[in-house]
């Protein structure tokens, strides 16, 4: 912790007798801290619930790039109890490019929200291997109906605009 070396306390000082609540727990930590120590805390300083404070420290040290984005949303989402996963690594062979990996992470609440949803295994890892193959799959499906690149229903692609002269006159127009 930065704390500056003060000979006299805070509570000693005549500056400090008048001040009382949010006020005095700032001025406070003005006089004793300094660095990410003061900026920590003094955003925990304007927060209610020990929860809000958690989370401005953290939002403090990713200001000030202690801790990676990445970290942040995990560590927010384990304060929240909110579930979280995030793609850590991917990695293709130059060789075969269709073969490769990737390694996720993810929280107990995440497994437990598959859980609810339905899926099962005998460990954590089994039971998000199971809906990361239903994300494949699912991305499959969709480009397997995607191939015709919207050639087979061409008709639901095109609108047609008739001009009401030009009908009188038997001509449509066509536009896409």
């Amino acid at each position: 912790m930065a704390k500056k070396n003060k000979l006299i306390p805070f509570s000693m000082l005549p500056a400090s007798w008048g001040l009382k609540g949010k006020a005095r727990q700032r001025a406070e930590a003005e006089y004793n801290l300094s660095g990410i120590d003061l900026k920590k805390e003094l955003a925990k300083i304007e927060c209610d619930t020990e929860q809000e404070k958690q989370l401005a420290e953290l939002r403090v040290e990713r200001e000030e790039k202690i801790i990676s984005e990445s970290d942040y949303s995990k560590q927010v989402a384990f304060i929240k109890k909110e579930p979280w996963v995030e793609v850590k690594h991917m990695e293709v062979n130059p060789e075969d490019p269709k073969a490769g990996y990737m390694e996720l992470d993810w929280n107990d609440e995440f497994v437990m929200m598959l859980q609810s949803k339905g899926y099962k295994g005998e460990s954590d890892e089994s039971v998000v291997n199971k809906w990361f193959n239903d994300v494949c799959r699912t991305v499959l499906i969709a480009e397997l109906e995607d191939q015709d690149y919207g050639l087979e229903n061409m008709q639901s692609d095109v609108i047609t605009v008739t001009n009401a002269k030009e009908q009188k006159n038997g001509k449509n127009n066509r536009k896409k």
